[in-house]
């Protein structure tokens, strides 16, 4: 049976130590480096041109999600692909001293770390392998979704098995929000004239056809001999010692009719973990040379949610080897990092086996590692540590981010109407404070991304690790802000923070977008809602920094005279952004350029004094829709496995399939008013800018319009941000965190105009406020 993978002829990326830690990347390469250079330097917000790249394109499965063929013929040969689930294996397990088989494997085969997220979020075991068992995100009925229940044992039909009310795993899935197909993996391999053998009842979840069938069964791998696995096609094999769940063959299990297993103590997990890498050596010394094998840890039933391991491996004559790397997908686009789903892709794209319908993952492929296997195990554990930790502490963070935004705007309103022209030496240093404090909060967003180019995740204690550089992060930010000459100017502070927010967050979609990855404002592997490209927390941050940013530039521009080379910057640095945010593989954010098109329109016009209106509006709209048409049809053109989410979603409309996605869109953007924290900052922002800035104080205007009389650009960038944001709210599944985080930027920076403003006022109380020669200068 031809292997692709396995074999390392073709997918095998070499095995280069990566100790800079680029990757190689082919699907953008020189052209979009090309490209990114040249938006750079036009820009004029970024100093460097990096080199764009895009993680290495791969074999994917074989027409995954392309029309069924005709069964091809049954395999021949005695070569088994062997797929062993282990529920909970993560890296920190796998040592030389307690599992040397495994060790021995991870210095000769590939590894990675798997996203194990299904329909929930918590995967259970049954979850884990009925997602196998579908090539999607799935879910098992079960009364409490916060304990786990075991999978049901399979009912012996001869030398097979047909697993208890398993139509009602296919219906519960088929109507989900991921229509999940269970039983596509089994009814594939039999619908080619393969066979299958499933060792433990979770393992007959993962290889049963849609009627619950598996061609032979085993209860448990102390039963699996040599004779057994002979010419079988697709062997899954569950080892559970590492589960809370206990099979009844487990000699770990406690006696069935005995008392609660929570009340009976556990065995030592090293213990669990020897008997596990025992099974697992003898289970490799059974196979045939030339077989396939997979170890993946399929769910993570006890303690908080993680990244589990895996590895691949082709079975030679001195055991499993080669390719050695790190394993990657084109689902995740990231070394070392792979999903769940993923498994069952790489499955049917070694078995050469079209699947009926499509499936959501993407095939394995193999990528440069260091040459050292410990160095290689400690980058996976490290990685796993970073999302662990950010995963705990998004609840925190964003708790800390409401209550520090709703202390602002309370200081500052007390401060902006609480002294009086009486009190001027009091009320200079409260001004100057209240100044520093907004651009502090807006750089926080900013901050969050910088930190992670610490390794904050190797400290002793990383939570507070995270919190410092976060921290030291901002401090930075507003140091460049206020050190200056441009400190003294209405919108120069403001310019240099939203300038920085958009230079890193363009500079980290040219490199791959690592900081984003485990970031509290980026995305996280183990929730896996975005692996590459740019998320919606990031995008609401960069379009709001770019557009006040272009605001900032233009009042100095208009200032000395050139109104048309502002509106050129506007269009110029507006373009790079649109662009980078749609390119598939490196920004590939289907509604960020639906949001961000109106708004820099919007910001454009009133830039170059030009009227907005309706009609111009709807042929910006039409501009925007051709323009996503064009980028999702260039998409769709590329193979199925390279397709990034314009491609996908044109094929979903072009398959009649895009109205579950869009029902389900829809649906998690109006639950998002559910988040109370988020909906509360929203609109205390929004009462702070209408209502605080606007209120009249001793003058004859609030501080809101006085800033705008000093610098009305500040308007264009305000209104267009507004926009943007009120756009991606209505058309991005985040709903309401697109306004909230664009608010808490573009609020702070537009306090510390307004507090300019008021400074100036206070120095100068008989003069028109007229621009200075120094609010042009940056």
């Amino acid at each position: 049976m031809p292997r692709r993978f396995f074999s390392g002829v073709s997918a095998h990326r070499g095995v280069a130590d990566d100790a800079a830690g680029t990757a190689r990347r082919g699907a953008v390469a020189t052209g979009a480096a090309r490209w990114c250079a040249a938006a750079l330097a036009v820009a004029a917000l970024l100093c460097a041109a990096p080199a764009a790249v895009a993680d290495p394109g791969s074999p994917g499965p074989a027409g995954a999600g392309a029309p069924a063929r005709e069964p091809d013929p049954p395999p021949q040969g005695d070569e088994p692909l062997v797929l062993v689930g282990v529920p909970g294996l993560l890296w920190q397990d796998i040592t030389p001293e307690h599992t040397p088989t495994l060790w021995e494997m991870a210095e000769r085969s590939a590894t990675g770390n798997v996203s194990i997220r299904t329909a929930t979020s918590r995967t259970c075991p049954t979850d884990g392998w009925l997602s196998v068992s579908a090539g999607n995100r799935a879910l098992a009925a079960r009364q409490d979704f916060g304990v786990c229940e075991p999978a049901p044992a399979p009912e012996r039909t001869g030398s097979g098995a047909v697993v208890p009310d398993f139509d009602s795993y296919v219906r519960q899935n088929a109507a989900s929000q991921f229509a999940a197909p269970v039983g596509l993996l089994g009814d594939t391999v039999r619908r080619h004239g393969g066979s299958t053998l499933a060792v433990g009842p979770g393992a007959a979840l993962g290889v049963a056809d849609r009627h619950g069938r598996v061609d032979h069964y085993l209860p448990g791998a102390r039963d699996l001999d040599a004779e057994r696995l002979r010419g079988v096609t697709l062997a899954a094999v569950e080892l559970p010692e590492l589960t809370r769940l206990y099979p009844e063959d487990d000699p770990f299990s406690p006696d069935p009719d005995g008392p609660d297993p929570e009340d009976v103590p556990r065995v030592d997990r090293e213990e669990a973990l020897e008997v596990l890498d025992g099974r697992l050596r003898t289970l490799t010394a059974m196979l045939p040379t030339g077989s396939s094998l997979m170890v993946v840890g399929v769910s993570m039933d006890s303690g908080p949610s993680r990244l589990t391991a895996a590895l691949a491996a082709q079975v030679a004559e001195e055991g499993p080897a080669g390719p050695i790397g790190f394993l990657a997908s084109e689902s995740t686009r990231r070394r070392g990092l792979v999903a769940l789903t993923d498994v069952t892709a790489t499955v049917l794209s070694e078995l050469e086996m079209r699947p009926g319908e499509a499936v959501s993952g993407r095939a394995w492929h193999v990528t440069g590692r260091p040459a050292d296997t410990a160095e290689a195990v400690q980058r996976m554990v490290d990685f796993n540590t970073a999302a662990v930790v950010v995963g705990a502490s998004i609840p925190g963070f964003f708790s800390g981010l409401v209550a520090v935004q709703l202390l602002i705007y309370a200081a500052a309103a007390y401060a902006l109407h609480r002294y009086s022209d009486g009190q001027r030496g009091k009320r200079a240093l409260v001004l100057s404070v209240t100044r520093v404090v907004a651009l502090a909060g807006a750089a926080f967003p900013v901050a969050s991304y910088l930190a992670n180019l610490i390794p904050w995740w190797a400290a002793q204690s990383p939570p507070a690790a995270l919190l410092l550089c976060v921290l030291a992060a901002d401090a930075l930010v507003v140091a460049l802000a206020v050190a200056g000459p441009w400190r003294r100017t209405v919108l120069g502070p403001m310019t240099v923070v939203a300038g920085a927010t958009t230079a890193v967050l363009f500079l980290d979609l040219c490199f791959g977008a690592h900081l984003q990855m485990n970031s509290p404002t980026g995305y996280s592997p183990i929730v896996g809602g975005r692996f590459y490209g740019i998320g919606n927390i990031a995008f609401a941050t960069f379009a709001t920094g770019m557009l006040m940013a272009v605001a900032g530039i233009a009042h100095v521009l208009i200032g000395r005279g050139r109104r048309r080379a502002a509106v050129a910057v506007t269009l110029v640095v507006g373009a790079a952004s649109v662009a980078i945010i749609g390119w598939p593989g490196l920004g590939t954010d289907f509604g960020g350029v639906i949001a961000l098109v109106p708004g820099l329109a919007v910001t454009a016009m009133m830039i170059a004094g030009v009227r907005v209106t309706f009609l111009r509006l709807a042929a910006v709209a039409g501009a925007a829709l051709g323009a996503i048409t064009l980028l999702s049809w260039l998409d769709l053109m590329r193979p199925p496995q390279e397709r990034s989410h314009f491609g996908a979603f044109a094929a979903q409309v072009v398959n009649g399939e895009a109205g579950t996605v869009v029902a389900r869109k829809l649906g998690a953007m109006l639950g998002t008013f559910g988040n109370w924290q988020l909906t509360l900052l929203a609109a205390c922002a929004l009462v702070f800018l209408f209502a605080v800035l606007n209120r009249p104080t001793n003058w004859r205007i609030g501080a809101l319009q006085r800033a705008y009389e000093y610098a009305p650009t500040l308007r264009a960038g305000l209104t267009g941000s507004l926009v943007t944001a009120l756009v991606g709210f209505a058309v991005n599944d985040s709903g309401v965190a697109i306004p909230a985080i664009a608010l808490t930027v573009a609020v702070p920076l537009t306090l510390s105009a307004c507090v300019w403003a008021l400074q100036q006022e206070d120095e100068e109380p008989e003069t028109d406020p007229e621009p200075s020669e120094n609010a042009h200068c940056l």
